[in-house]
């Protein structure tokens, strides 16, 4: 288990550190989310695979090697053997379930609370997806298929479309399940600090694809950069929700700003195929050697060196003597080529075969076809195409009270505790009979100088074989060595281009970047000075109006009052004159009466 971790832990930092250093800062943001996924999968899996490769089988001549006899030694006290507890093991289980559990139990926790938050509040359904009013101020996220807004703002319309289509977005694309999927990755590895920075790399390239959706929609980008600058931020949020995240403000403004090269990133993903091959190599479980190519050569007699069956077999094709044969006829081929052989031929001869690439089946019907000729019932022994592998020595099964108890060993001078095994007792000499002839004593001797001289030809065949295939074991590690030695000054040379390129690109990038942000500036400083005069303009015309308009109803009052004191002047001395009249018309009517 720790092993697994130790590699797939170091395969996952490899992949994100390619992805860091080539690809994050890159305008391809959907490769970029396959790709921190693939990654992730590629890292856990890889340490669990077994690659496997073939190799020949090579087998000396049969049935010279004798097995070695196995000396086993008894202890002088067989003890009982109890099994020992692994307490560092339990120890570090623990540990792992304890991490294991903490995790589990905040990621639920996580659940639970954005549950509630979508029970307790309103919901409006829209048809991609479903806006929970919170009556708390937030920032706006999203998890699965709800967006969390702030009611009030929401009710006012203070929050801006860009806003709206970011969290949408978020939605459509279904970003909470990558990160639902890692948080899953980190209660199970919670161990592995790379989870925890794959994790901020996923949600910033969300938030990458929520601006590139945003800017498809025709709205202005500037806005949309002002937006970023001057909307309110907030960091509690719940882990699993993706909220318009404004810490990382400058890297989004400048990947907005940046063009898509199809010639940069289709080198950056070549760059990529040394690093996923190395992975592979490296972290994979094991290396088997799958023994598929077999060569068998063996030599009977050394008496007739012309008597030769050299067998080839490559897949279902097969060859005798370059003879094409094939299963129907291959045991007549063989037959034919020993016809001219005499009986004790038959026993003398050379025998080389060499299987490759051949199913087990074909083999062993091959096999049933050689055991039918001429050749193989010669044989006082037999012999198949393929010798089989020599029986493992066999281990009696000594019961413990059956064992009796040792001799007292003899001590050793300078060693403590040594235990001499009995020597074997020696084998009986037989007699020798007295009608034993000297001349089957010399047969004997020549036999065994023929022996003697066998075993020293298959020796040297031996050394020879082992020469030759060490000095091809030599050329290829010297091939191997060269071509490795090429393709690192290789991908050294590439990385150093790349590396020069990226870092090219980055100074284009920042001088943009700097160039608009000052002409932004500029700009604004520009508008704000106008806007500015413009208002002392207004304000001055205002106070010139009220003024003017104070000093017009100043003299509209003195008219008022003068026209009234006028009217009033006039209305006195009409009364005046109504009054004497009125006296007059009395007088005369006083005067009318007296007359």
């Amino acid at each position: 288990m720790i092993i697994y971790l130790i590699k797939s832990s170091l395969c996952m930092l490899l992949l994100w550190g390619f992805y860091a250093l080539f690809l994050e800062k890159e305008n391809m943001h959907y490769i970029k989310r396959f790709y921190l996924i693939s990654s992730v999968i590629f890292s856990l899996t890889i340490p669990l695979v077994t690659f496997t490769y073939q190799t020949d089988i090579v087998f000396d001549t049969p049935g010279l090697d004798q097995p070695t006899p196995t000396v086993m030694a008894l202890p002088d006290e067989i003890s009982e053997i109890k099994p020992s507890v692994d307490y560092r093991s339990l120890f570090l289980w623990s540990i792992y379930g304890l991490g294991v559990l903490i995790f589990g139990i905040r990621c639920i926790k996580n659940l639970v609370r954005l549950t509630k938050k979508i029970k307790i509040n309103d919901q409006l359904k829209e048809s991609s997806h479903t806006n929970v009013l919170v009556n708390d101020s937030i920032i706006p996220h999203t998890f699965l298929k709800f967006i969390f807004l702030p009611k009030k703002e929401y009710k006012e319309n203070k929050i801006p479309e860009e806003v709206l289509q970011h969290e949408k977005t978020h939605v459509i694309q279904k970003h909470t399940l990558d990160i639902l999927f890692i948080e899953i990755l980190q209660v199970i590895f919670w161990c592995n600090p790379i989870l925890i920075w794959i994790k901020k790399s996923i949600k910033l390239n969300h938030e990458f694809l929520a601006d590139q959706t945003v800017l498809k929609c025709q709205f202005s980008l500037q806005n949309y950069m002002s937006l970023l600058v001057t909307y309110p931020n907030s960091s509690n949020q719940t882990e699993l929700s993706s909220p318009i995240n404004y810490s990382l403000t400058k890297k989004r403004i400048l990947m907005m700003s940046q063009q898509f090269s199809k010639t940069r990133a289709a080198a950056r993903l070549l760059l990529l195929l040394p690093i996923v091959l190395g992975c592979m190599l490296l972290f994979n479980n094991e290396i088997v050697a799958q023994q598929k190519n077999v060569s068998y050569a063996k030599t009977i007699q050394d008496t007739h060196p012309d008597k030769k069956i050299k067998i080839r077999v490559k897949g279902e094709q097969i060859t005798v003597n370059n003879t094409v044969a094939n299963l129907s006829n291959f045991a007549n081929i063989v037959d034919e080529k020993t016809k001219q052989w005499k009986d004790n031929e038959l026993t003398e001869f050379q025998f080389d075969i060499q299987i490759m690439n051949s199913d087990d089946g074909f083999v062993k019907k091959l096999n049933d076809a050689y055991r039918k000729t001429r050749l193989y019932t010669a044989n006082p022994g037999g012999h198949d195409l393929i010798p089989p592998a020599p029986p493992e020595p066999e281990i009696p099964n000594i019961e413990i009270d059956d064992v009796p108890s040792p001799a007292p060993a003899p001590k050793v001078s300078g060693v403590t505790n040594a235990v001499i095994p009995p020597s074997p007792p020696e084998a009986p000499v037989p007699p020798i009979n007295s009608s034993q002839t000297e001349e089957n004593i010399n047969v004997e001797i020549e036999q065994a100088m023929v022996e003697a001289e066998q075993a020293r030809i298959e020796a040297e065949i031996a050394r020879n074989s082992a020469e030759v295939e060490h000095e091809y074991e030599i050329a290829s590690a010297v091939e191997a060595a060269e071509h490795a030695r090429a393709i690192a000054i290789e991908e050294a040379q590439l990385g150093r281009e790349m590396a020069m390129l990226q870092a090219e690109n980055a100074r284009e990038v920042a001088e943009r970047a700097r160039a608009i942000a000052m002409e932004a500036a500029h700009r604004s400083k520009k508008h704000a000075h106008l806007a500015r005069e413009e208002a002392m303009k207004h304000a001055q015309l205002a106070r010139e109006h009220a003024q003017k308009a104070i000093h017009e109803s100043h003299k509209a009052h003195d008219k008022v009052r003068k026209q009234t004191e006028k009217a009033r002047k006039k209305a006195r001395k009409a009364m005046e004159e109504a009054r004497q009249e009125q006296q007059k018309a009395r007088e005369k009517a006083k005067k009318a009466k007296n007359i």
